[in-house]
């Protein structure tokens, strides 16, 4: 049987969704050269996987603005990845197997900033000397190259771990927030029980000539009880 050619398979795997509303195309062994049935209606795809199409160019590939993921393996491009720049939101590219021969092809990769996971394995350049510290060094917002990142850690199952590893850390930092806050409210918790002290002692003081029978019964008992604690305290200092 006959692979299907690609434009065909596009609308094989869109079934009856309009392309603004595919988020996800698995196009893997159909058959095209160049980029076909693929355009800038997509807008809203986020992974794209074209494994082993017979892709010998990426010229005419469509403006994706959410695409995360982006499978290639197993064809036949040695360049023109600048054709990728129109999806600034790429994290992840994997290009195994296929003609890419030195760093000077990777170059307009630099321009895409939240790309953290690149894939080489089995292009060209993979069999150079010092290729990992060349790739890395030439793309340094990678975070991983064929899985490993810079200290030897495997890299996560997918980019929804990159999203998880960051809602983590904005947890922690919430946390510590949180504890902040909380201190700052005990402290002027404290502030304020000095300062109604302070002010109960300047009332006493304040009333201490006046005749306490002509204040009311519940203001001439709370100003004895702070009249006691003073002449206690000045008994103990003498």
């Amino acid at each position: 049987m006959a692979s299907q050619d690609m434009e065909s398979r596009v609308k094989n795997e869109c079934a009856g969704q309009k392309p603004s509303e595919v988020t996800e195309l698995i196009l893997d062994n159909c058959r095209a050269t160049t980029i076909a049935g693929l355009t800038d209606e997509f807008v809203e795809l986020e992974v794209l996987s074209v494994i082993n199409v017979g892709l010998t160019t990426l010229a005419g590939f469509p403006a994706l603005p959410k695409l995360r993921s982006l499978e290639l393996s197993d064809n036949k491009i040695s360049g023109e990845l600048e054709c990728l720049k129109s999806c600034p939101d790429l994290v992840s590219l994997k290009l195994c197997n296929n003609k890419i021969d030195g760093v000077a092809a990777l170059a307009p990769l630099k321009e895409m900033p939240k790309l953290a996971s690149l894939d080489l394995i089995e292009c060209p350049i993979a069999n150079e000397d010092k290729y990992r510290d060349d790739v890395m060094e030439a793309l340094p917002q990678l975070i991983y190259l064929d899985g490993i990142d810079r200290e030897g850690n495997a890299e996560p199952d997918s980019d929804e771990d990159y999203e998880l590893e960051g809602e983590e850390e904005e947890d922690e930092e919430d946390g510590e927030g949180e504890e902040d806050e909380d201190e700052d409210e005990d402290e002027e918790g404290d502030e304020e029980e000095g300062d109604e002290g302070e002010e109960e002692g300047a009332e006493v003081k304040a009333n201490g000539d006046e005749d306490s029978s002509d204040l009311p019964a519940a203001k001439r008992a709370k100003l004895d009880d702070a009249s006691d604690l003073s002449n206690g305290a000045a008994e103990i200092e003498s």
